[in-house]
C-alpha cells in the first residue's frame, strides 16, 4: 500500500436482511447496501462521498467508524488493517484518531451536560488534561468561551453543530467523518459551517470524509468527489464540470444543482 494513504477502503461490502428479524438469514433474503466499494483518502485531504438517500453512503461511514461490521473487504487506517478490530481495548487507539460529526446535533449532545463537559468528555476518556480546553475549543469554532457553562437546549441548531465539531476536534484526530452534517441546517447556517470546516481543515491539516446528498455542498469543501449509487461507486470527480462526468447519474446530480442555482 502507498503509505501516503491515511485511509484505504478495499472492496467493502455490507448485506442487510430483507426481513424484520435480525436472526440468521439466507443470502437470497438479503440485499447489498454496499457492494465492492473501494477508495482512498490521503493525510490532510478532504474527500466527498455523495449520492442520494439509500445510496449506501452512511453504511460506508458506519463501517469506517466501526459501528457496524462489513461482510467483505478491508479497511486500512494508517497502514493498519482495522477491519476485524472489535471491543473497547482494540478500538481505543483507533477511535482517538477517527472522530465523527453526525446529522442531528440535537440527539448527539447530552442535554444534561454543559457544553464544557460535552467537549472535554473525549479528553477524559483518554486521560488527557482538560483545563481550559473547552473554552479553547469553543473559540476555535467561533463560539464565546464563556458558553462552556451553557447547555445544548440554549443553542440554535447551527450553534449545536459547532459544539459537535469542537468535541470532535478536541482530540486533534487524523480523520474527521462528517455524515450529512449540514443537511438539517438552513442555507446560510450550512454555508457558515462549511466555511468553518474549510478553515479547520486548512489550519490543522485534518483529513475529512464529507458525506452528503448535495454534490454542490461537497464541492465547496472537497477536492475529490466520490459518487455512489445503489451501493456502488460510479465515478470519482475533481470538478462539477459536466464534461468531466461520464456516468448519467452523476450528470443528473450536477444538472439538478445547476438548475437550482439559476
Amino acid at each position: 500500500m502507498d503509505m501516503c494513504h491515511l485511509l484505504e477502503v478495499k472492496n467493502l461490502t455490507k448485506f442487510f436482511s430483507k426481513r424484520l428479524s435480525h436472526f440468521a438469514y439466507a443470502k437470497k433474503d438479503s440485499f447489498a447496501a454496499v457492494r465492492d466499494v473501494s477508495f482512498s483518502l490521503d493525510a490532510g485531504e478532504a474527500l466527498g462521498l455523495v449520492g442520494e438517500s439509500g445510496s449506501g453512503k452512511t453504511t460506508v461511514a458506519n463501517m469506517l467508524l466501526k459501528l457496524i461490521e462489513p461482510d467483505g473487504g478491508q479497511i486500512l487506517f494508517g497502514g493498519e488493517d482495522i477491519t476485524r478490530l472489535r471491543g473497547y481495548k482494540d478500538l481505543y487507539p483507533v477511535r482517538r484518531n477517527i472522530q465523527a460529526v453526525f446529522q442531528n446535533s440535537g440527539t448527539s449532545l447530552d442535554p444534561h451536560m454543559t457544553l464544557g463537559e460535552i467537549i472535554t468528555e473525549p479528553l477524559k476518556n483518554y486521560h488527557l488534561p482538560t483545563e481550559g480546553k473547552a473554552e479553547e475549543s469553543l473559540a476555535l469554532v467561533g463560539l464565546p468561551p464563556e458558553w462552556a457553562r451553557r447547555r445544548p437546549h440554549q443553542l440554535s441548531g447551527g450553534q449545536r453543530q459547532r459544539v459537535s465539531i469542537a468535541r470532535a476536534m478536541v482530540l486533534k484526530p487524523s480523520l474527521l467523518v462528517l455524515d450529512e452534517a449540514t443537511s438539517n441546517l438552513d442555507v446560510i447556517t450550512a454555508s457558515q459551517i462549511i466555511a468553518l470546516m474549510r478553515k479547520l481543515h486548512e489550519e490543522n491539516n485534518t483529513a475529512i470524509l464529507f458525506i452528503s446528498h448535495d454534490i454542490s455542498v461537497v464541492d465547496r469543501l472537497c477536492t475529490r468527489k466520490v459518487v455512489m449509487k445503489d451501493g456502488m461507486i460510479v465515478e470519482t470527480l475533481r470538478s462539477l464540470d459536466l464534461s468531466e462526468a461520464r456516468h448519467p447519474y452523476t450528470r443528473r446530480l450536477i444538472e439538478s444543482k445547476m438548475s437550482v442555482s439559476l
